[in-house]
């Protein structure tokens, strides 16, 4: 089943939101969308209460909300949903909704992304909801890096975003795997190697080749139950790759992304496959529009055969 998240209310550079649209387009002219469900999540909010500490941050936990219940509802189902959105902050809600329908899984997070995502309202230094999307599923504050103090009511909403779907902890810090990490601040690093979060780096994917790393990445997950696969269009090559809000140099080729990804995608332990972050605002001549198409393209393909 393919759920779509349209907005870009986490986003510092606005517009990802066009990206399902851009995507789904593709997908219904070449017909590899044909026979798969679609359900369309609930991003209209009236209430915009925001912050500078944790922007948009009350619609945000709406749309989160209504993205944990969609999921759980989807794998509930028997379905594995693909999940397209606009920015990864929904992807808290994502996260939940896997552990809603599945409270007793150990859930895996592999997170394809050139960035850690591990900021909370107290270390942010733009405020962006879509940076504070693992450290709200690990239930973290990092007082211990602390840059700003946030008013009382964003500490009421980031309380309720981190208990999202029940929990506070949905994940361990031990099952996490970063693909190709390469643009964080010294507060990420700081709980990065404080819980020993594991990088492939872009290097070591050249070294090890696509299908040594993505044999190792299971690896690292074996304890665990389900895996949830998180890709961000930042994660591809930053000079190839402008239809994004943070290019960054010294990332994962198109065809690498690709077929990481479908090695992945094979796993039985799968339970949810996310795309986010593509503006096609910002991309020159659709191309990388068409990178993330075929990865869609994949992905489908492979759960196709499963």
């Amino acid at each position: 089943m393919i759920i779509t998240v349209r907005s870009d209310s986490g986003a510092g550079v606005r517009g990802s939101d066009q990206g399902i649209t851009a995507l789904l387009d593709l997908a219904v002219k070449s017909g590899i969308a044909d026979r798969v469900a679609k359900r369309d999540c609930d991003v209209a909010f009236a209430e915009d209460f925001s912050s500078v500490y944790a922007k948009n941050i009350e619609q945000v936990l709406y749309i989160c909300e209504v993205v944990c219940l969609e999921v759980c509802g989807s794998l509930k189902s028997g379905h594995i949903p693909i999940v397209i959105s606009g920015d990864h902050s929904s992807a808290t809600g994502t996260i939940a909704g896997i552990k809603k329908a599945k409270p007793e899984s150990r859930l895996g997070i592999i997170w394809i992304d050139a960035h850690a995502d591990l900021h909370t309202p107290y270390t942010s230094y733009t405020g962006n909801m879509h940076g504070m999307t693992l450290a709200a599923a690990l239930g973290l504050d990092n007082i211990a890096c602390l840059l700003r103090e946030p008013d009382k009511t964003t500490l009421d909403f980031w309380g309720r975003f981190k208990r999202i779907g029940g929990l506070s902890e949905k994940i361990r810090s031990t099952d996490i795997v970063y693909v190709t990490l390469r643009d964080l601040e010294a507060q990420e690093s700081h709980l990065i190697e404080k819980y020993g979060i594991r990088n492939f780096t872009t290097q070591e994917l050249r070294d090890l080749k696509v299908k040594a790393l993505g044999a190792l990445i299971l690896e690292h997950l074996k304890d665990c139950t389900d895996i949830y696969l998180s890709f961000d269009t930042d994660s591809l090559e930053g000079s190839l790759s402008k239809g994004t809000g943070l290019p960054v140099d010294n990332g994962i080729m198109p065809k690498e992304a690709e077929e990481l990804i479908g090695i992945i995608l094979k796993d039985p332990k799968i339970s949810c496959f996310e795309i986010t972050e593509l503006n096609p605002g910002l991309d020159i001549n659709h191309a990388t529009t068409t990178m993330v198409y075929h990865i869609l393209e994949k992905a489908l393909s492979v759960f196709r055969r499963k």
